[in-house]
């Protein structure tokens, strides 16, 4: 099996997304671009797919948009910023991520965030 076999293999759904599998889509790749907002964060995404997304995720505050983040699929804290920043702010090289989208209104994307190795 090659390379693109293994990217075009279907995801297993992780117990905290809570979608329906029937709404859920997901998006997988590199991190291009990172903005932190006042109550939220935007994404820019270069999926294995060849595709580049934009992703606005925005939240009452930011207790509930760390909420939607996962680390390696375990929890997010806010000290968990820096191991996809490196110490001038910018987005560390390698950075990946799988977001997980659902269709139905009232469900927030997850982000979970796969940043390199040290």
């Amino acid at each position: 099996m090659n390379n693109r076999d293994l990217l075009a293999q279907r995801l297993a759904v992780p117990n905290y997304v809570t979608c329906d599998r029937n709404q859920l889509t997901s998006w997988q790749g590199q991190i291009t671009k990172i903005e932190r907002e006042q109550e939220g964060v935007k994404v820019w995404i270069a999926t294995d797919d060849g595709t580049n997304e934009v992703l606005n995720l925005t939240m009452p505050g930011w207790k509930e948009v760390l909420g939607q983040f996962r680390l390696r699929d375990k929890s997010f804290h806010a000290s968990d910023w820096e191991s996809l920043f490196d110490t001038n702010g910018q987005l560390k090289i390698g950075v990946r991520a799988v977001i997980w989208l659902c269709n139905t209104e009232g469900v927030s994307p997850v982000i979970n965030w796969q940043p390199p190795s040290n």
